[in-house]
């Protein structure tokens, strides 16, 4: 998959400004070319004479040739042409298709006829595993890294409310409900290779159907769409809730000099789970709650 970022690999190492050279920043867009015919220039964004890329094209400063490059100040609304921009990869999009550089889901493994694609599996896996096989070991599965680093290797460390506090070794007690669990139900609640809570404790990694339902390893929870992801519907505590935040959230936009809002929103549809969390029945896995 080709990274947005290759788009600003260095093609001149310099250039020469009011008859002196300057050196260009370790990441700079290509210029001096004409644009490819796979970007869309706006109109705006004007060319140089020979129809090339140029300071011009990206940059709204006033006589950019004759600037100094170290006094240039990049916080400049107009550093980049019409801008402010919340992100760079904004402003590249002004030219480039984003279809172009989404990641590739992975989740996504199974073709319009059912059947496995087989290159999705190598992004974890040094081989395709035998689906059909009838009981898995972990050294069969042949990962490239211990399962919770791969899925560091895209997703944030703390993805959702309390994902780091559940990243520990469950005591004796909750240990023992695991298990009688998966005897019980014929499912597995994978940990760790040091015996920890994990992400694939409760997530399933497999879109539903590349492993058989009729297997542990393969029960989970019927997918929402996987390009929709998680959704969810209005519920009438939003009133209740934005007027608790009020306060806290205007303080926050005026400290931040942002716009943020708040919604209470439930849980309409979820995706990859071994067992559904908004009815609570995956939390009864490992905890008791007074009743």
């Amino acid at each position: 998959m080709i990274q947005l970022l290759l788009l600003f690999l260095l093609l001149h190492s310099s250039a020469v400004i009011a008859n002196k050279e300057q050196e260009m920043p370790a990441m700079h867009h290509l210029f001096g070319i004409k644009p490819s015919t796979e970007i869309s220039i706006p109109d705006t964004f004007p060319l140089n004479k020979k129809k090339q890329i140029d300071c011009q094209t990206c940059h709204g400063i006033k006589e950019m040739k004759e600037q100094d490059f170290k006094k240039i100040d990049k916080q400049d609304d107009d550093f980049f042409r019409e801008g402010p921009y919340e992100t760079l990869t904004e402003f590249c999009y002004r030219c480039h298709d984003t279809k172009q550089y989404q990641r590739n889901n992975i989740h996504k493994m199974l073709d319009t006829n059912g059947k496995i694609i087989k290159n999705t599996c190598l992004y974890c896996h040094e081989e395709t595993p035998d689906t059909e096989q009838k009981e898995f070991k972990m050294a069969d599965l042949k990962l490239r890294l211990p399962p919770q680093n791969i899925c560091y290797g895209c997703h944030l460390y703390t993805p959702h409310f309390n994902a780091q506090t559940h990243q520990k070794k469950p005591d004796k007690e909750m240990k023992k409900r695991i298990n009688k669990y998966e005897q019980d139900h014929k499912i597995i609640i994978p940990l760790s290779d040091d015996g920890k809570i994990t992400c694939i404790t409760c997530h399933s990694s497999h879109q539903i159907n590349v492993i058989n339902q009729q297997k542990p390893a393969g029960k989970q929870i019927v997918n929402n769409d996987l390009d929709k992801g998680v959704t969810y519907s209005k519920h009438p505590w939003n009133k209740v809730f934005t007027e608790d935040k009020k306060n806290r959230l205007n303080k926050l936009n005026q400290e931040t000099d942002k716009k943020y809002t708040l919604s209470y929103q439930r849980i309409e549809r979820e995706i990859l789970l071994r067992l559904p969390a908004k009815d609570g029945k995956l939390c009864l896995v490992c905890h008791e709650f007074e009743k």
